[in-house]
């Protein structure tokens, strides 16, 4: 008998900050492993698709991988002054109540971005179009903001392949993930606590710790976690769409490493306890 699979259906979602809504390169793709992937307009056409999705796999477990960073570098919460014991708890409730997404995809990021500069006291977010650029937020990093830089995640993604993720604070530009987080960071606690999924989703690794066992036991558990497609050899030939061919290959790869029973432990991995307790109090980790 082979190796238990942890997960019966799993999805990657490729995720856009576009302000209008877009299908095609630099848009929302996602691909249920199995399954074409499929390109989404709008965010919150994306928000109701995961939660008719979810539901649909109401008796199985779900895993979820968004190409966005879950948290910031320790220390931010407490440097913005954000309500709450628990450091990522507080900044995703402080985003989720902050940042309007409508359904054109117009939002309020460049402001929550400035609003939180100010709770810094310094412009640590930075990149905005012009129109949109002031005295809390500008269209370059500004010298001297190096502290708070990047997560320990971001730097042994770095040592383990090669590439170096962007710091959470650049809003605009290419490889850039600040937007991404600002609006994604969101739909993700909206869809943790939605109605019909609340009993049954939790975050990696916030809610379920460094374990083999994210699903805790349960048949029908739904975990949602950071990924970042571009630790995967694309297949070129999949899809004329980069982000698509991202999707299926991410998806696939974490299908193959699971039914080998090789993705358990991608979940657990060996940490320094400082780090650790850094990535599980505010930082969060990227499965890879």
């Amino acid at each position: 008998m082979g190796p238990r699979s942890l997960f019966d259906v799993i999805v990657v979602v490729d995720w856009s900050a576009s302000s209008t809504p877009k299908l095609g390169p630099d848009s929302i793709w996602t691909c249920e492993h199995g399954h074409p992937p499929r390109n989404i307009s709008t965010r919150a056409a994306a928000e109701r698709e995961f939660v008719q999705l979810l539901s649909s796999h109401h008796d199985r477990r779900v895993l979820v991988g968004f190409d966005f960073s879950f948290g910031y570098p320790h220390g931010f919460a407490a440097a913005a002054g954000l309500a709450g014991a628990v450091p990522w708890r507080a900044t995703w409730q402080h985003l989720a109540d902050s940042v309007t997404d409508d359904e054109r995809n117009r939002n309020n990021r460049w402001a929550v971005a400035a609003e939180l500069n100010t709770r810094l006291g310094t412009n640590r977010f930075w990149g905005a179009p012009p129109a949109q650029t002031g005295p809390r937020l500008t269209a370059r990093r500004l010298p001297g903001t190096t502290p708070l830089s990047l997560r320990h995640a971001d730097t042994t993604v770095r040592s383990t392949s090669g590439r170096l993720p962007f710091a959470p604070w650049q809003l605009l530009g290419a490889g850039s993930v600040g937007s991404q987080m600002l609006t994604g960071i969101p739909v993700v606690h909206r869809l943790r606590h939605s109605p019909g999924l609340v009993q049954r989703a939790r975050v990696w690794p916030f809610e379920t710790g460094f374990t083999n066992d994210p699903c805790a036991g349960r048949r029908d558990a739904i975990v949602f976690a950071e990924v970042w497609p571009s630790t995967v050899p694309l297949d070129v030939g999949g899809h004329e769409v980069k982000d698509a061919r991202q999707v299926l290959a991410l998806s696939a790869e974490l299908a193959r490493l699971d039914a080998a029973g090789l993705l358990a432990d991608r979940f657990a991995p060996t940490l320094d306890p400082l780090i650790a307790a850094a990535a599980l109090d505010e930082e969060g980790w990227v499965l890879h």
